[in-house]
């Protein structure tokens, strides 16, 4: 009997003994996940994009690099790795989501699986030009569209800018809604398709490698992408005319790992968090050179490029969002999308 007690006995130790031990360790665990935890020790920062070195996105992320590195004499190690080294731009995000990477950038349209929110950027003509955009972006609506990032552990830093898709074809100049009535173009999703059908143009589904052979032997007369798309591409060999139709303003989100973020030290995140906003300005001016260089490129391409009007845009933009705006608002919410347009007609100057 007693020595069944003193079993009994020993057995209920052993299990009080495991359970301050675990604990113990679970309380070491939250202290390595407290704010400023890594105050003064070395740091590695990756930073993983699909964007190729070429791009100023890259450009920018480099002087970031550098810029970090020199303030922190080292202690902050970052590596970037561009041109989808990592995978594309979903896997990058379950990447910073786990912790094996700590920041990533992507086109924000990209990630709507994950952050259906952002799918209010996929309406047309929101932006006046790209200094609205920025304000926008940069203000209300772009800081509460990144608060669902929280939920997935993920912190918002900013936003780079991509730019404005505008409009080529071979028959004629748009500077109207009705310049794009009859004209083949080509299609690659429902809402684009949906849209641009809704002033007119009939959409061909086809594949980025198959545009430029398609323009050449006529079997459209016309697609849209950005101004470099356009150049890079060498789509001027085919096409007689670029508009400035600015139908469509894309973006790069800038994000971190939230929990990476929280360990800083104040000083290291607000650091970091400063030399983001001044990467994201560099960025948008290399961006706003490069579209200038680009376009004073093609008229000796024999390119005819053309200003599409303010007011004209507008009023393509009235038919082709309502065309599409019930697709976006099942996707985004309809208090993200009226909030976002409210923030948009708040900003426009």
């Amino acid at each position: 009997m007693f020595s069944k007690r003193l079993l009994a006995c020993l057995v209920i130790v052993t299990l009080v003994c495991s359970l301050f031990a675990g604990c113990n360790q679970g309380s070491e665990k939250a202290a390595s996940d407290e704010k400023g935890s890594l105050k003064g020790e070395k740091i590695q920062i990756r930073i993983g994009h699909e964007s190729n070195v070429q791009t100023p996105a890259h450009k920018a992320l480099l002087e970031f690099e550098k810029s970090v590195e020199e303030k922190t004499d080292g202690r902050i190690d970052i590596k970037i790795f561009p041109g989808s080294q990592l995978g594309k731009a979903t896997d990058m995000m379950e990447q910073v989501r786990r912790g094996d990477i700590e920041m990533s950038l992507a086109a924000s349209t990209l990630l709507t699986p994950s952050l259906p929110e952002f799918a209010v950027w996929d309406s047309f003509y929101l932006f006046d030009n790209a200094a609205h955009a920025h304000r926008v972006l940069d203000g209300k609506a772009g800081k509460e569209l990144m608060k669902p990032l929280k939920k997935k552990g993920l912190t918002g830093l900013g936003y780079m800018e991509i730019g404005f898709r505008n409009f080529s074809n071979s028959k004629r100049a748009i500077n109207t809604a009705e310049d794009i009535n009859g004209l083949k173009i080509r299609g690659y999703n429902p809402l684009q398709i949906k849209a641009w059908e809704s002033v007119g143009a009939t959409l061909t589904n086809l594949s980025w490698s198959e545009v430029f052979t398609s323009l050449q032997q006529n079997l459209i007369d016309g697609q849209e992408c950005a101004t470099t798309s356009f150049y890079t591409a060498k789509f001027y060999e085919a096409q007689e005319y670029w508009s400035l139709t600015k139908h469509i303003y894309t973006n790069y989100l800038w994000y971190a790992n939230s929990k990476f973020m929280n360990k800083l030290s104040a000083e290291d995140r607000k650091l970091i968090e400063e030399e983001a906003k001044v990467a994201i300005d560099l960025e948008r001016e290399l961006m706003a050179k490069q579209e200038k260089e680009t376009l004073e490129k093609l008229p000796g391409l024999g390119v005819k490029v053309n200003e599409v009007p303010l007011k004209e845009r507008q009023k393509m933009g009235k038919v082709m969002n309502e065309a599409v705006k019930e697709d976006i608002i099942s996707k985004c919410g309809e208090d993200i999308y009226n909030m976002v347009m409210s923030e948009i007609e708040a900003e426009r100057k």
